[in-house]
């Protein structure tokens, strides 16, 4: 089996996702531009080689590229989203599709909760303005006593939850299943956005779900943290209501577009990171052993 890895930091930390390749004997290629590809460099790259296995990353996987990867049989996904994956063309040919949802739960729901504290007592504000030789002592919030709303209640956002309630902070979340838990009240996304103090998002849909009106209807100096999806957000209007002080301020980790270069980078109020809830060490390599354990289940499979 010959399998093609586009993920650009695979076994940097740790040898055994590769050891575990070789003990297996499949052959493999490391992604050669160090960077993540675009819909014709992985095409390309995939029918060059005539790769049957594939242990992707965010890269556009889609019928283009499928055309052109005609010896592709399996994609083993280092990560849970799948939404740079075209499913329905995979089904079509017959393409296997495994990704790891449950490694990356704490790495996450860790990130999101190191967001809101960041931005409730402005760290990274105030370490710039000592870097550029201002002692200025800002002012910031509690998490305790604060109602976090949480937009999407699978793992991360449970999680996410149990972390806040240790803080001292009431739950409240939307989800469209009906989920019964403890410490945590159900609420449709409406009274969400007019009740929380702290919103953060964790749904897999790529629906825009925080625009111009749902902004509006936030309470005034309202916390906004998306380690979800980029396209959730109204870029544009989250911008001007952090301009205002509408909202008081922001943690992002993703974006419509990335690598991000948007004018959110002018806010001191915005706290912006690179797309790395994925990326704690212990995480990524059990995320990694995941990924080539599934490529190589699908391939005995055979």
């Amino acid at each position: 089996m010959k399998v093609f890895i586009s993920t650009t930091s695979f076994a940097q930390f740790n040898s055994k996702p590769l050891d575990i390749l070789k003990g297996n004997k499949i052959d493999f290629t490391f992604n050669p531009l160090k960077r993540t590809l675009s819909e014709e460099e992985i095409g390309n790259f995939l029918a060059e080689g005539s790769y049957s296995g594939l242990i992707a990353g965010t890269e556009p996987l889609t019928k283009a590229v499928f055309i052109k990867a005609k010896s592709l049989k399996v994609i083993s996904r280092v990560g849970t989203g799948m939404d740079n994956i075209d499913l329905a063309e995979t089904k079509k040919l017959n393409i296997k599709v495994y990704n790891t949802p449950d490694v990356l739960v704490d790495a996450v729901a860790e990130l999101t909760i190191g967001l809101t504290l960041n931005v409730l007592r402005q760290i990274s504000l105030m370490d710039r303005k000592i870097r550029n030789k201002t002692w200025k002592k800002e002012m910031g919030l509690l998490f305790k006593g604060k109602i976090l709303g949480v937009i999407g209640f699978g793992r991360i956002g449970k999680r996410v939850s149990e972390l806040a309630v240790a803080f001292g902070a009431e739950v409240i979340f939307y989800d469209l299943r009906e989920i019964k838990i403890e410490n945590a009240l159900q609420v449709s996304l409406n009274k969400l956005v007019q009740d929380a103090d702290i919103i953060s998002i964790h749904s897999s849909t790529r629906d825009k779900l925080i625009s111009k009106e749902e902004i509006e209807n936030m309470k005034n100096g309202v916390v906004i943290i998306n380690t979800s999806r980029g396209s959730v957000i109204d870029e544009e209007a989250l911008y001007n209501a952090l301009k205002s002080g509408k909202v008081f301020s922001a943690g992002l980790d993703v974006f419509n577009n990335e690598p991000y270069s948007g004018k959110l980078i002018e806010l001191d109020n915005c706290i912006l990171t690179p797309h790395v809830g994925s990326y704690a060490k212990e995480a990524r390599i059990q995320m990694e052993i995941e990924a080539v354990n599934n490529l190589i289940k699908a391939n005995n499979l055979k």
